[in-house]
């Protein structure tokens, strides 16, 4: 099985380097890697040039004014991503999406590789993200970490690649959209390590009210959306980030009524959803 990386990054010259040697140090290296310059300020390009001459599988893209309608970052890396696939010269079997804040064993890709190889219905995987040295806590296997997210490129076409919306959570969708088509998504315990805490692009206020527009957006059922909120009461920034999750959920669903993704993904979402409820509750 070969495999192409696609990394979107903007602004990652403290940690892209990182992420190149660790890609140039893999056992099986990918047919092709496409680093997706969303415009960057930094010193990304000089740092990919240090290696791109030398390793002519990878592919440096500088984007400039791509996509403008697209702020948020889940929409945006979406699109970027979808985009890059249609960049590609070499038939794969597997799409990688890869921050360009990550970085890996080198056994790494063998191993991922190995387990779609056993399981032909292995659709989406990842591994066990790793910050600051501690494993992060995984509540639930079918999930995925969208630093690191391995996609079976039969399953990508299927789902309709990735979703291009105005929210987030194009990992989260495309791993249910997956399931929904039979595919099976896991998390595997082959560890990666993530150079940086996630979600730092954006103020507390403007995630909270994000996550509410994209919650809104699928539409989340709603008893289980008010379970969320309920939750995060007890959260930084406490009372006021569920309000402003809540808002944004109302704004999205009720007011604009924006549904980006296909009535299927909905479907099994909330399905997953009930199962979750029953079991926060007892039955």
């Amino acid at each position: 099985m070969n495999y192409s990386i696609i990394t979107p990054t903007k602004n990652e010259g403290r940690f892209i380097e990182e992420t190149i040697k660790s890609v140039i140090a893999q056992e099986q290296k990918p047919a092709e890697w496409f680093i997706m310059d969303d415009d960057s300020t930094d010193n990304t390009s000089e740092i990919v040039g240090r290696y791109s001459n030398d390793y002519t599988f990878i592919k440096y893209i500088k984007l400039s004014s791509f996509m403008n309608h697209l702020r948020n970052t889940g929409g945006r890396v979406a699109a970027i991503i979808n985009y890059a696939d249609l960049l590609r010269t070499i038939p794969v079997d597997l799409i990688v999406k890869a921050d360009g804040d990550t970085s890996f064993g080198k056994d790494y890709f063998t191993r991922m590789i190995h387990e779609f190889m056993t399981e032909p219905r292995l659709g989406i995987a990842s591994g066990h993200l790793v910050e600051n040295g501690v494993p992060e806590k995984i509540k639930d296997r079918i999930g995925g970490r969208g630093a690191s997210l391995i996609i079976r490129y039969s399953c990508f076409l299927q789902i309709g690649k990735f979703y291009e919306s105005r929210t987030r959570g194009e990992d989260s969708l495309a791993l249910v959209a997956a399931r929904a088509l039979g595919w099976k998504t896991w998390t595997f315990d082959y560890y990666f390590n993530h150079l940086k805490p996630e979600g730092i692009r954006k103020s507390t206020w403007e995630n909270h009210f994000v996550t509410g527009c994209y919650k809104g957006s699928i539409p989340y059922w709603l008893p289980f959306f008010i379970g969320n909120a309920a939750r995060d009461l007890a959260r930084k920034p406490y009372f006021l980030g569920s309000l402003i999750q809540v808002y944004g959920y109302i704004l999205s669903c009720y007011i604009h009524r924006e549904r980006p993704f296909p009535e299927f993904v909905t479907r099994q979402f909330r399905h997953e959803q009930r199962s979750k409820f029953r079991i926060y509750i007892g039955l």
